[in-house]
């Protein structure tokens, strides 16, 4: 028989998760003040039996925040931090577990490299990940951790996602494999999946991760806006939840989890510090030994929360059976009273402690608490289909008080989350096969629409310039109709009329502007000195580097330097299929296609679209000129001399996609809009 949650403070395993420490020696607020306050505040809290931290355990980068490189100080304030405390040596090696995140492998060239200080100043060592089996007498749950940092860790701003390759792959399905049978498999990685791209050996990720219970995972901290402060998805398909944590830098923010006869729950909690983030004068060298004072953490762990449930992972009905409330109350003072209320009523039976303090190691330390209190119930009472909520209150001795909300339902019916707009639909998302669609779209209708198809147009032409002349004729008399349907609609007497007459207006002015482009394009095809740059740039992003630059500044000699291709890099005789080249390479596409787009109506005269008048045409004044100026600069310039400031100035000269891109968009801009006469007797208004 299956075992009923009832007053019993046994079959209980929490832990601890946190992420993206950033301990910087050049910030001064967050970072490692906050890390200080977790262990020494938080941890000691909560007592878990197991801590783990997903990577960016250092900030990596220089003082101006530009180019990336491992800080010694910075590993070494870390280690320092946790040789002040017990935590790595506890449970036999086995309580306190960190990984890497991209900031830890910025300018590393491979996990055997000096830089890689991750591999001498990190609680686990090894660069790949690990595998923890915590044997419980209720259960076996397992933690694998997979490194998902590049094999060879480029210098910012490449590597901001991250990817398992097949061997890679390989390690993370023998891990998985040794931890079949387990009650629970808790799956560790500092980017979410939707910001990796995963390799295959024997099985697709998909597939692996069936096994998996809840995916761990950082990186994107909280986003900006609000739009990253609920960064959790349910995997339907594979049945596992993608659970992001805020960071610990700025937000101070950490997540317990309990694992109550093998149900899930779990609670974020945030540091309860004077100033978050709060500052750090003495930078590398805080020392926190005295904890601050901590509000109660509540964790209702039956019945769970409903908009969290795992119905191919846990045992559910065992909610419908039990026979008490169950939660769990850390304080750090004595506690006042603990009081339940469900759906707005007082609960009738008030709520008794039955926690217990256990020991696991041979260390007095070596504790785990579970804080546990129970009231009796009986689930029936709300097992009608709705959804119903339990609030629990909890005040400690000094006065302190947290209050737990917890919607839930007796059955396996998910409660929607509703957090699209917080992060849900982010999660959700594959930015593999986004960046990669959209980069192919995009080239293939720039290619055709803006190079090919008028190009083999204007090669058909018996006569280019009748065909021009009649063209031109067409396009005064559409605009003549645009201008007649105008007067239309604003002398018509109805608001009906008006509607009809402005959406005729409408569909007039987008035929006017797609066959004026289209002609501008077929013009295009008629001028050298234009067209075959723009068509040679176009091609050669197919099979050329958009740049090589050195890539890894701290390795030596030619295993620095490497190629970033639209599909991927090439570097120390390796492909690294990054999703971060795709990124690039749209920039660049995006980039071209505005050009080819401005410079054909640019180069154009504005009398093969507009009847002869003295006002120029709305693309040809002065203020649009300048701002497609600035656009070459913003979107073109200012990241070409990030990439030249950060992978050497070779990236321009070896930089097609990027420094070539520039340079010839700027000599084509001044040619076009300030060395070629703008004639003002043959253009007019738009």
């Amino acid at each position: 028989m299956d075992p009923v949650l009832s007053d019993s403070n046994d079959g209980i395993l929490t832990f601890v998760h946190a992420s993206d420490l950033h301990i910087s020696k050049y910030v001064a607020t967050g970072g490692l003040v906050h890390f200080q306050h977790f262990l020494h505040t938080a941890v000691p809290l909560v007592s878990p039996r197991l801590v783990v931290v997903t990577g960016d355990l250092t900030d990596g980068k220089d003082k101006q925040k530009l180019i990336s490189q491992q800080q010694l100080d910075e590993w070494q304030a870390y280690k320092r931090a946790l040789s002040q405390t017990d935590y790595v040596q506890r449970f036999n090696g086995t309580f306190y577990r960190d990984q890497r995140g991209n900031h830890d492998c910025f300018n590393v060239f491979s996990q055997a490299s000096g830089e890689n200080y991750f591999g001498m100043y990190s609680a686990v060592g090894d660069s790949s990940g690990y595998m923890l089996r915590i044997d419980e007498p209720f259960g076996t749950y397992s933690f694998v951790a997979s490194d998902g940092c590049p094999r060879h860790g480029f210098a910012r701003p490449l590597n901001f996602f991250g990817y398992l390759d097949a061997r890679d792959m390989q390690l993370l399905e023998s891990r998985l494999e040794e931890a079949r049978g387990s009650s629970h498999v808790f799956m560790l990685n500092h980017y979410p999946v939707s910001t990796m791209v995963y390799g295959k050996y024997r099985k697709e990720f998909g597939e692996l991760v069936r096994q998996v219970s809840v995916f761990l995972c950082g990186h994107l901290h909280e986003l900006v806006g609000g739009i990253g402060a609920q960064l959790q998805a349910y995997k339907a398909r594979e049945g596992y939840w993608e659970l992001e944590i805020g960071d610990m830098k700025e937000h101070a923010v950490y997540r317990v989890y309990a694992v109550d006869h093998d149900i899930v729950s779990f609670v974020d909690v945030r540091l309860p510090l004077p100033q978050i983030p709060m500052p750090n004068p003495e930078l590398l060298d805080v020392r926190v030994e005295a904890p601050v004072p901590h509000p109660p953490v509540v964790l209702v762990t039956n019945p769970k929360d409903a908009r969290y449930l795992l119905p191919k992972h846990e045992p559910l009905e065992r909610i419908r059976e039990s026979t008490f409330i169950r939660m769990l109350v850390w304080t750090d003072q004595p506690v006042a009273s603990v009081q339940v209320q469900i759906d707005g009523q007082v609960h009738p039976h008030p709520a008794v402690f039955r926690g217990t303090e256990r020991q696991v190691g041979s260390s007095a330390n070596e504790t785990v608490k579970t804080p546990l209190w129970v009231a009796p119930w009986d689930p029936e009472l709300y097992n009608d289909g709705t959804v119903h909520e339990l609030q629990v209150v909890a005040t400690d001795a000094a006065g302190k008080t947290t209050t737990s909300r917890t919607p839930f339902v007796i059955g396996q019916t998910l409660v929607p989350l509703q957090n699209d707009a917080r992060g849900g639909w982010i999660m959700q998302q594959s930015f593999s096969s986004m960046f990669q669609t959209s980069a192919c779209v995009s080239y293939i209708l720039m290619t055709l629409c803006l190079l090919v198809v008028p190009r083999v147009y204007f090669a058909t032409l018996p006569n280019f310039s009748s065909w021009l002349s009649e063209r031109s004729v067409l396009h005064h008399k559409d605009m003549a109709y645009i201008r007649h349907l105008y007067t239309l609609c604003c002398n018509a007497d109805s608001a009906v009329a008006k509607v009809k007459l402005g959406l005729a207006m409408l569909a007039a002015r987008a035929k006017f502007l797609v066959w004026t482009q289209f002609t501008a394009q077929v013009y295009l095809a008629s001028v050298p000195w234009l067209f075959w740059p723009g068509y040679f740039f176009a091609m050669g992003m197919c099979i050329l580097p958009l740049f090589t630059g050195r890539l890894i500044p701290s390795a030596r000699g030619s295993d620095a330097v490497g190629s970033v291709y639209a599909y991927g890099i090439y570097i120390s005789h390796e492909w690294s299929p990054l999703l971060d080249s795709w990124t690039y390479a749209l920039a660049s596409i995006v980039s071209l296609a505005v050009l080819l787009v401005y410079l054909p109506v640019a180069v154009a005269s504005p009398s093969m679209f507009y009847a002869p008048r003295a006002k120029r045409p709305w693309y040809r004044t002065v203020t649009v000129r300048v701002l497609v100026v600035l656009f070459v600069l913003v979107y073109l310039g200012a990241p070409t001399l990030m990439t030249a400031y950060t992978y050497g100035w070779v990236s321009i000269v070896f930089g097609y996609g990027r420094g070539w891109l520039f340079v010839v968009s700027c000599l084509a801009l001044y040619v076009v809009d300030w060395r070629m006469p703008v004639s003002l007797s043959n253009t007019t208004a738009a």
